[in-house]
């Protein structure tokens, strides 16, 4: 059968692939030099003056930006293929909130704009699709930021009114975030690709959006989500937001760090800076170019943790998975193994947990987040 390479033709389940396939290959580059960047600045290779931190800073955040450009584009391209269908379950929204600020950070300190968010009340819950609800706090938070003048605050009011999950921007004092004047243009001519996947998502929810131009001392912008509330907790250990690229945790203790850690990737690039990141914090790693590899350096040394990519070479890493699963020796079928994968979709990560990976990580992953996988799935356990 001849393969679909478009969008115009082909079943849902093969547009919605051939995006998947799209955004795998534009984060691979950027899974690098977010890598770089980060050992540089955590002076994994010694420390860096004052100068040359900030560039590399600036390096990061254009890096992260990017990174975020393509996720607008690969998901908008999912919502107008009609391949993203919404998955509800029980969320925090202080949580997804906090996930969506840590992802404009950047935006907001290359502008000088303070931007803060305020829940109303802080244990509100409601029942959402959290992916979705973060994508839409995080693009209306950019287009906010990106219409501002340089220097303020952008204030994020979230509230539950009649029914409706309601957001609302303002600025400085209560101010519009926003310029009077042609708005909506304006807009457009910043962000269009952020503003047209705002508007999708929202109407995929049956929710509005409104632009209040000639509001004075009210809300710039307004979105309204009929989402119904929920008292459900959410477990800390189990949360329904998705892996973020941008999770910050505590650095390991040293004590725990004497662990081998096998990297199955053919993109050696990747490969080299996150080795010399675990391996400046005391892990002993080993690598492997594909699945076959991997699956043999698995049963031969039988580390404590496989970083395992899913596409490869040879043999790719779901089918790796399944054959160390597999394996008649228990400490060897017991290792524990992250997916890695630059799709970044639910199905994408239901299949890598069905095919018995232990977590799921999408690219591209901070040395923080990093951290996190190995106090998880390592550190729990050590002496």
């Amino acid at each position: 059968m001849r393969p679909n390479f478009s969008l115009t033709g082909g079943t849902m389940a093969e547009k919605n692939e051939f995006l998947g396939n799209i955004g795998h290959e534009l984060r691979n580059p950027l899974s690098n030099i977010i890598a770089q960047a980060e050992t540089l600045l955590e002076d994994v290779y010694g420390p860096l003056e004052r100068a040359q931190k900030s560039a590399v800073s600036a390096i990061q955040d254009s890096a992260q930006q990017l990174l975020q450009l393509i996720s607008d584009v690969v998901d908008l391209g999912r919502l107008e293929a009609g391949a993203s269908p919404l998955t509800k379950a029980a969320c925090s929204v202080s949580e997804i909130c906090a996930s969506s600020l840590a992802m404009v950070a950047g935006l907001g300190r290359s502008r000088s704009i303070e931007i803060v968010t305020e829940v109303q009340p802080s244990t509100l819950g409601v029942l959402a699709d959290a992916r979705r609800l973060q994508q839409i706090l995080t693009e209306l938070l950019s287009a906010a930021a990106l219409s501002m003048h340089t220097g303020g605050q952008l204030r994020l009011r979230i509230s539950h009114d009649e029914g409706c999950l309601k957001l609302q921007t303002l600025g400085l004092a209560g101010q519009p975030a926003f310029e009077s004047v042609h708005l909506l243009s304006r807009l457009g001519k910043l962000k269009p690709i952020g503003l047209a996947l705002l508007q999708q998502l929202v109407q995929l929810h049956g929710g509005t959006f409104a632009v209040d131009e000639a509001a004075v001392h009210d809300a710039g912008m307004t979105v309204r989500l009929p989402l119904s509330r929920s008292s459900a907790e959410v477990s800390a250990e189990e949360p329904c937001l998705p892996e973020a690229s941008s999770s910050i945790e505590p650095p390991l203790p040293a004590s725990r760090r004497q662990r081998t850690i096998l990297i199955a990737d053919d993109q050696t690039s990747l490969v080299a800076v996150t080795r010399n990141y675990l391996e400046s914090v005391g892990f002993q790693v080993i690598t492997a170019r594909d699945g076959g590899e991997a699956v043999q350096l698995a049963s031969m040394l039988q580390p404590d943790l496989i970083l395992m990519d899913v596409r490869m070479p040879v043999v790719d890493g779901l089918s790796a998975i399944r054959q160390i699963r597999a394996s008649t020796d228990l400490k060897t079928r017991d290792i524990a193994i992250v997916s890695l994968s630059g799709h970044a979709s639910a199905s994408d990560k239901e299949n890598c947990l069905a095919a018995g990976a232990t977590a799921y990580l999408n690219k591209p992953f901070g040395v923080r987040e990093l951290d996190r996988i190995i106090a998880a799935h390592i550190c729990s356990d050590a002496g």
